[in-house]
């Protein structure tokens, strides 16, 4: 009996046990393959079936209580290896058990359950709090009530209106409903609005503002929801549809409501047809001889019969606008009287209906049809444009703006679905990762990296709302990202996580398959990179799958628009109908290809990405994430037309590394070529992405443009300086008249950045502080002193948990670490800090600096000596290749540093700070000459 009742529901019987409380049955939803999105509320109306089903059926049952719970718990292989058993363990299953026995007689169900279902708030009845055994806090616990007979009577809209206006980004369905609705008043023209749109669309907040607006107008509204447990009980929707036109209320008498209906019905039905309506309506007419007379097959017409000239007589009256939330839950007994009625009474209904459904299918072939489509129209919710769902968390939030990083982090992940950014919000608002303030007031900010990370946060380009509406009485509150927050490593919510999961198990195991491999990679991923990472056995047919996915519209092709045509390969084909459009030629891609694809996918929704990538277990993960790093650190160097290295000179030398000490190229080898250019087009999107700035938002600019003055005169005031520079081309120019600009900035987004993110959820923090130095050069390199600067603050937190774990970080790291820290902190005008910092680099580079005059004097007289000794002795001790380049990394940092410190001491324009920076000039052309007579024996090594 149970099974029968949950196996619709995708539910299963986990175990039955048998003990001296009863007999109890442990029943599981959302089992791995049989994900679903309403999970909680298949769980409680399959609970209220049983209850009911087996209170009627086993006379026997002295008591019988169902305890429901929500959550996250552990569900596989559970006990010895020769008794093992599949089970679910965790807090949830006992707070279950424990609510089971401490309610008795009842359906319970805990806080958590009751908000995931999303059910109107009458079918639950909150109880007392009782003590529960091993439970500390658990919250408020609820009784599921489902629809009783009574409270059918008064399910109108649950939801309430904004109190900050209309609502944002639904003008297009908002003027539909205008409109309709004054051709409806001024012309009597009948017209039935239905709005179709996914979970968590916000068709039910438009509906409730539209029942609004059409009260503001002067017309009577009649509101009805449904839920899904309307589907089952026969003629419930015309029942509640009446009964809420006519005013019936569920606290009035039987006698009451049967004047009502005698009044308002007269001379719609016959005196000897009232008695049918007993069971809708909760009445007691006496039956007639007629009805008696009448078998069940004609009783069962006569009562459609009835029901269709009762809607009919309370539609056509003068009853205003009626609004239907969930149409797509009528249920088929309404369905078979209300579908003809609503073609041919003149009225004005708004709806909401979501797609997969019956019902939504007949409105929209209704719609379409020439005969009908003049009273019916259908209309698809969108999605909410960027500068709406911006305009929406200031409102949420009660703020006149939001950062940056924020509203791109919200745009991406929400996709533009209301619920999802409320959810996003909930969860970095639980979290404490947002801070709030009154306007942004000028402080005194510490002298420190700390003060600098948080002066730069407050400072950073800020999106306000630019709607009246989002004023409010905020009093110029301001919203912003804790500074040690990331937001790119949050964890996804459990509602929306289960969401996406419940979209994943719609889809084959080889699509989850591959989905899976691609999410490892990230949102944005080359093929070339995802044949390198998948298992031999799918890798034959990713081709196929690949455009499967596409043509599911959850994987889409990235176009490249940049790419010459010069550099496709000649061999290739064309490309098919789906693959067109992605600037990199593909073969055909029938399922019996298996030549390797090259080209640039993205995740439709990014929280499908996220959530299949949180599916992995966390060996398995790293061990993927070895490959990835693997295969992008042949790639992990500048662009050709920056000629290769490393960002940071001679990293690679400096630093122990599993790649071969062999000097980068400019560009990839030929066989890696496309991979190369895949990985730029893959860049360009997700930098692309990184710097979206939504429409219509006010202070709309760009992070790069927030420091772009002080970046321009730095790079004026301290220039490259060294051999190692001296060819590089101007970053903001094209080299030989266009042919190929710097991509530098693409590479960093599709080759640095993962780096760092794959060594960092492997363990590896060494390589990650690496890549992340990596990061911080690039972003220099292209004059991004903001987001270098993020990338130092994520790699002064890895430090920090080095130190912590007792893990050596190699000096020439820490050396580069405070290098970098010191070229940030002097293009932010921050000197003094900057001074500090390069000290740190140069102590740590076995080259100290003086800070006195008297040891500046004596420095200086050292580094004359020094000097005129290697004028006289250019011959140095002859190294291993390994050892002179390692030795050149060290110089390279040393000079760098050298030349940093003297610009900073030539600014404050006194006579201590020309001699402090005639010093650091000194030591610099010191250090020019041995790193040149070891350069020199790097192009002529003895034999």
């Amino acid at each position: 009996m149970i099974s029968t009742i949950i196996s619709p529901h995708k539910g299963e019987i986990n175990k039955s046990l048998l003990f001296d409380k009863g007999c109890t049955f442990l029943c599981v939803f959302g089992m791995s393959g049989a994900k679903l999105h309403d999970e909680s509320t298949r769980a409680l109306d399959s609970a209220l079936q049983i209850f009911s089903t087996c209170s009627r059926s086993l006379r026997k049952l002295e008591a019988m209580s169902i305890g429901v719970t929500s959550g996250t718990m552990f569900y596989g292989l559970c006990g010895h290896p020769e008794r093992a058993e599949h089970t679910v363990i965790g807090h949830k299953v006992n707070l279950g058990a424990r609510l089971m026995v401490h309610y008795p007689r009842l359906v319970s169900c805990d806080e958590d359950t009751y908000k995931a279902s999303r059910l109107p708030s009458y079918l639950f009845k909150e109880l007392p709090k009782t003590k529960l055994k091993g439970v500390t806090d658990p919250g408020a616990i609820y009784q599921y009530v489902g629809i009783t007979d009574k409270c059918i009577f008064d399910m109108g809209l649950t939801k309430k209106r904004s109190d900050y206006g209309p609502l944002l980004g639904r003008e297009v369905e908002i003027d539909l409903f205008e409109r309709s609705l004054k051709a409806y008043e001024t012309l009597g023209q009948p017209h039935i609005l239905a709005y179709a749109g996914i979970l968590g669309s916000g068709k039910s907040h438009l509906l409730t503002e539209l029942a609004f607006l059409g009260q503001a107008t002067g017309h009577r509204v009649v509101t009805m929801e449904l839920t899904k447990a309307n589907m089952r009980q026969p003629f419930s929707a015309v029942c509640m549809l009446v009964a809420r036109a006519l005013g019936l209320q569920a606290g009035e008498t039987c006698k009451d409501r049967q004047r009502t209906l005698q009044a308002k019905l007269q001379g719609a039905i016959e005196e000897s047809s009232y008695c049918l309506l007993n069971n809708i309506f909760l009445v007691k007419f006496a039956i007639s001889d007629e009805v008696c007379k009448m078998h069940d097959l004609q009783r069962k017409r006569e009562l459609q019969k009835t029901c269709r000239k009762v809607l009919q007589k309370t539609l056509g009256g003068e009853f205003g606008i009626f609004v239907i939330d969930n149409a797509h839950f009528i249920d088929p007994a309404s369905w078979t009287v209300m579908w003809p009625v609503l073609q041919s009474v003149t009225l004005f209904m708004v709806m909401s209906l979501a797609p997969g459904h019956e019902r939504t299918e007949s409105f929209f072939k209704a719609a379409a049809d020439s005969t009908t489509s003049q009273r019916i129209s259908c209309l698809h919710l969108e999605e909410l444009k960027p500068a709406a769902v911006v305009q929406k968390v200031c409102q949420d939030l009660g703020v006149v703006s939001i950062p940056r990083d924020l509203a791109r982090f919200l745009i991406q992940r929400s996709s533009g679905i209301p619920y999802y950014c409320e959810e996003l919000l909930r969860c970095l608002h639980r979290n404490n990762m947002l801070l709030f303030s009154t306007g942004r007031q000028d402080k005194i900010v510490e002298d420190n990296w700390e003060g600098l990370i948080a002066s730069a946060v407050e400072a950073s380009p800020i999106v306000s709302a630019t709607s009246s509406s989002s004023a409010g009485n905020n009093s110029g509150r301001v919203c912003t990202v804790r500074a040690d927050v990331s937001l790119e490593t949050t964890v996804l919510p459990a509602a929306l996580k289960d969401i996406a999961l419940a979209e994943l198990d719609r889809i084959t195991l080889q699509k989850q398959m591959v989905l899976k491999f691609a999410a490892i990679i990230g949102p944005v991923f080359t093929t070339q990179l995802l044949a390198h990472i998948l298992p031999s056995c799918t890798r034959q047919q990713m081709n196929y799958l690949l455009d499967m996915l596409v043509s599911d519209n959850i994987l889409k092709w990235l176009k490249d628009t940049g790419v010459p045509r010069d550099i496709q390969d000649a061999r290739e084909g064309p490309a098919t109908s789906q693959q067109a459009g992605s600037g990199v030629e593909r073969p055909s891609t029938s399922k019996e290809t298996t030549e390797q694809q090259a080209g640039v996918l993205a995740f439709c929704a990014p929280l499908l990405q996220e959530a299949a990538y949180e599916l992995w277990p966390k060996r398995q993960r790293a061990s993927t994430q070895r490959k990835c790093a693997a295969f992008l650190e042949k790639h992990a160097h500048k662009c050709r037309s920056c000629h290769g290295g490393d960002f940071v000179a001679f990293h690679r030398f400096a630093v122990p590394s599993p790649q071969d000490g062999e000097n980068c190229r400019g560009s990839a080898d030929e066989d890696d070529w496309h991979s190369w250019e895949a990985l730029v087009l893959a860049g360009e999107h997700l930098k692309k992405d990184r710097t979206h700035t939504p429409e219509g938002s006010a202070n709309a600019l760009q992070p790069q443009q927030a420091f772009s003055e002080e970046e321009f005169r730095a790079s004026e005031r301290f220039p490259p300086e060294g051999k190692w520079t001296s060819a590089q081309p101007s970053r903001t120019k094209e080299k030989d008249g266009g042919e190929c600009s710097c991509k530098c900035e693409a590479v960093i987004e599709s080759v640095f950045m993962p780096l760092a993110r794959h060594y960092v959820a492997t363990g590896n923090a060494s390589r990650a502080f690496y890549y992340l130095l990596e990061c911080a050069a690039a972003y220099l390199h292209v004059s991004n002193s903001y987001m270098a600067l993020m990338k130092l603050n994520e790699a002064e937190v890895l430090r920090n948990s080095m130190v912590k774990t007792a893990t050596v970080l190699d000096c020439f790291e820490e050396a580069t670490f405070f290098s970098l820290k010191a070229e940030v902190c002097c293009n932010l005008g921050r000197v003094g800090l900057a001074k500090k910092t390069t000290r740190q680099a140069l102590s740590l580079l076995k080259k100290r600096f003086p800070q006195t005059r008297a040891g500046a004097f004596v420095k200086s007289l050292w580094e004359r000596f020094q000097g005129a000794l290697c004028a006289t002795n250019r011959r140095t001790p002859s190294l291993l290749l390994e050892a002179r380049r390692k030795k050149l990394a060290w110089m390279l940092q040393q000079t760098r540093c050298l030349s940093l410190l003297g610009h900073l001491y030539s600014l404050e324009g006194t006579s201590a700070g020309r001699r402090f920076s005639r010093l650091a000039a000194r030591m610099k052309a010191n250090v020019d000459r041995r790193m040149d007579s070891s350069q020199e024996e790097d192009s002529h090594p003895d034999n």
